[in-house]
């Protein structure tokens, strides 16, 4: 008797699937939100894709398990990155709900780097670390939470990551998912530095650069997190900042900029970013190393 009522009234689900069209009944809401940049004391990247996976940020934090990831990537003098990536919301466009899973994932990225064995934490000049061994370590867990009940029922952590190097002047690695070295001063504005990329994958360099007295700019920090596959070099003179984007560089292709000014410049590689590719450049005149 049960099913006769719903044949009759139309609410089987192959009477509705009939009517669904995805590309126009629903759509995916994107609304990336920027919840913590990193500054020079504090080399932490917090982001979400949407509202709802950045429930999963507040219940991942709120585990003991997760704290001591946390904490001993900070002990380590990391750079962090946490990506709340799920889940994926829809808008239902005929009544304006809100659809979801259930299922949220936040990713947690650790980046630290050694130069000769010993932690390098602190930005350094290119010509202090030429012809240096560097070596680059990865660690990346994957926070599985259940937004709803509001707990985390799973981490992952994935096999560490290390990259070997010899730093060369003037040029950082785009590696797998890092770039290296990831955080560097240069003592002459004017200076081309250039991003090779020896991975079999596509990276990119994105970001802003502030062009602000580099004593100053302690906690001074931009990054876009749209994805563009376009050269830009946009200016913005209220702010006095500078938008760039390298666009894709291939597997064995390389891109370079030149900055003319001082300041600073935190970027990512938006394909990558929630695998923490980030780094940072810190630009500051000649007569002051």
């Amino acid at each position: 008797m049960i099913g006769a009522v719903l044949i009759s009234s139309g609410v089987l689900p192959e009477e509705r699937a009939r009517e669904f069209n995805p590309l126009t009944d629903v759509t995916i809401q994107s609304d990336m939100k920027v919840l913590q940049e990193p500054t020079l004391q504090e080399n932490v990247f917090v982001y979400a894709v949407n509202d709802v996976a950045q429930r999963g940020i507040d219940i991942a934090q709120s585990d003991a398990r997760v704290k001591q990831i946390l904490d001993e990537s900070k002990a380590k003098e990391a750079a962090v990155t946490i990506a709340a990536v799920q889940p994926t919301v829809m808008i239902d466009r005929q009544s304006g709900e809100l659809l979801h899973s259930s299922a949220g994932q936040v990713i947690i990225t650790a980046n630290w780097q050694m130069v000769n064995g010993a932690l390098y934490s602190e930005p350094k000049a290119f010509d202090k670390i030429a012809n240096e061994k560097i070596e680059s370590h990865q660690q990346i867990w994957n926070i599985l939470v259940d937004v709803d009940k509001r707990q985390v029922t799973q981490i992952l952590q994935q096999a560490d990551r290390a990259i070997n190097d010899t730093t060369k002047p003037n040029l950082v690695r785009a590696d797998v998912n890092m770039f290296v070295p990831n955080a560097v001063i240069i003592y002459d504005a004017g200076s081309v530095v250039r991003w090779s990329n020896p991975s079999n994958l596509p990276h990119n360099v994105v970001g802003v650069f502030n062009q602000t007295i580099a004593s100053n700019a302690a906690n001074t920090t931009g990054i876009i997190p749209e994805n563009s596959t376009e050269n830009s070099s946009n200016t913005n003179a209220e702010t006095s900042a500078v938008a760039i984007d390298s666009g894709f560089i291939q597997p064995n292709q390389s891109w370079q900029y030149r900055f003319d000014k001082e300041g600073i410049f935190n970027y990512l590689c938006t394909i990558h970013s929630e695998e923490g590719m980030r780094g940072i450049l810190i630009i500051k005149p000649s007569s002051t190393p």
